[in-house]
């Protein structure tokens, strides 16, 4: 890893750090707002919402990021255009097939198929559904410099782009709630975000400005690149909203509007890591495996003993004080939460393991990037209808914070046959957890031993 690269990776990472640290700081702020002006059913049916979005962009994902940041055509203008008019065409598919599927709820609804007293059968979910899959058309005219600067490891302005866009939306989210108190402050928050990011995407002086292009051997490449992407974000998408898409089969809107918190507080240093490993260290990794593939492997673990040692800490901590950070946070309608968001921490454990696949990605290899993808998914969808029907949603949560463990032999097997694997420095930051669990547990009996808790 050449100076130059490691201090681009790292001014890089401070700008990622520091941007998604306030972000999570902005969502945190407005969620602890919009908790006491909207009812938890509302944060319900949005997570319903959100995950069918995320997973019509997921299933239509030919890896135009992954793409960009790997191809040595990366920075040719005609690739970009012709990149850039794949992301418009994808934007109105996701569009329409979110109508078919708001129609699809509606009638489903009206024919007494999906019962009111869980998620899906919401009244107002097929044509939230609706309104909220305009954005997707929004999105896809962003440009395409964007994706760019993650490849050059020039995060600044990218940084500024996400942080104003969201700070618009969530000022205009908590006016509405403010005044209306409905569910529609949510939504349009979503809209005034992707509009702002929007225009500073083409105001910004990105580079060249973009224009409609085909150019039929760069799409040819995207596309041929991008099959294991697509098998891989279809996979991500089960993978990571399988348990808002399985809970909502049995749960009510205002108990999944519980659990959405006590994910969100979970997964809050989870996103920072996966922004940090897709906007960083996946660049990072692929430049070194472009340019120095025998250093690869000394690159891989020097980054995951940082990210371990971030991981096992906050796990630790958060799986010990959980239900007094919720008491803390949040009114008493929310107070299940606490217990979820103990168990959901263990979670945190195995974004170091799953980096696994960003290594292998890097090296051009998606198919054993994806087939992990696979394993995890497929354990996912069998295991957890099981846990709930036994010990019903305790043990559910349980096998949702578990599921990546049954990952870790195939990560190893597949590091192992790319000659990447260093078992030792796989387990070497485990005690750290167990450290940091245990003094959690010793703060809380201390605080409550002086009063400081109540």
């Amino acid at each position: 890893m050449t100076k130059t690269l490691e201090q681009r990776a790292v001014r890089s990472g401070r700008w990622v750090i520091l941007g998604h640290l306030f972000s999570q700081a902005l969502r945190l702020g407005s969620n602890l707002v919009l908790t006491r002006l909207l009812v938890p059913e509302m944060f319900g049916v949005m997570s319903v919402v959100t995950a069918v979005m995320f997973g019509l962009a997921m299933f239509s994902d030919v890896g135009l990021l992954q793409n960009i940041v790997q191809s040595k055509r990366g920075e040719d203008l005609k690739y970009l255009n012709t990149a850039w008019t794949i992301q418009i065409l994808r934007g109105f598919l996701i569009f329409f097939i979110a109508l078919l599927l708001s129609a699809g709820l509606y009638f489903l609804g009206q024919g007494g198929y999906l019962s009111i007293d869980t998620v899906y059968g919401n009244p107002e979910l097929p044509l939230i559904l609706a309104v909220v899959s305009i954005r997707s058309i929004i999105s896809g005219f962003g440009s395409i410099q964007m994706l760019l600067l993650n490849r050059k490891l020039m995060l600044g302005k990218l940084t500024v782009i996400e942080l104003t866009s969201q700070l618009a939306g969530l000022v205009f989210m908590l006016i509405w709630a403010w005044f209306q108190r409905d569910i529609w402050a949510l939504i349009y928050g979503g809209f005034a975000t992707a509009i702002v990011k929007l225009i500073l995407s083409h105001s910004m002086n990105l580079g060249e400005r973009c224009k409609f292009h085909w150019d039929t051997q760069a799409a040819y490449e995207i596309i041929h690149f991008g099959k294991w992407i697509f098998v891989s974000s279809i996979l991500g998408f089960l993978l990571s909203q399988g348990d808002r898409l399985l809970l909502s089969l049995w749960v009510s809107s205002e108990m999944m509007g519980i659990y959405s918190i006590a994910f969100f507080l979970a997964m809050a240093l989870k996103d920072v890591l996966k922004k940090m490993v897709s906007s960083v260290f996946y660049p990072m990794l692929s430049e070194v495996a472009r340019d120095d593939p025998s250093q690869l492997k000394e690159t891989y673990y020097k980054i995951r003993a940082k990210v371990d040692v971030i991981t096992m800490l906050v796990a630790g901590l958060m799986a010990s004080m959980g239900q007094p950070v919720i008491e803390l946070l949040y009114d008493e309608r929310y107070r299940d939460a606490g217990w979820m968001l103990e168990l959901l921490s263990w979670s945190i454990v195995f974004v170091g393991y799953s980096m696994a696949g960003v290594c292998l990605m890097a090296l051009g290899n998606v198919k054993s990037s994806t087939w992990l993808m696979f394993v995890a998914t497929a354990f996912l969808y069998i295991s957890l209808p099981v846990a709930y029907y036994f010990f019903g949603l305790y043990g559910a949560i349980v096998m949702i914070s578990l599921n990546y463990i049954i990952d870790i032999p195939s990560t190893f097997y597949m590091l192992r046959k790319n000659k990447l694997l260093n078992i030792r420095k796989e387990f070497r930051m485990l005690p750290i957890l167990m450290i940091s669990y245990y003094l959690g547990l010793y703060l809380l009996e201390f605080m409550k031993e002086r009063e400081i808790l109540l």
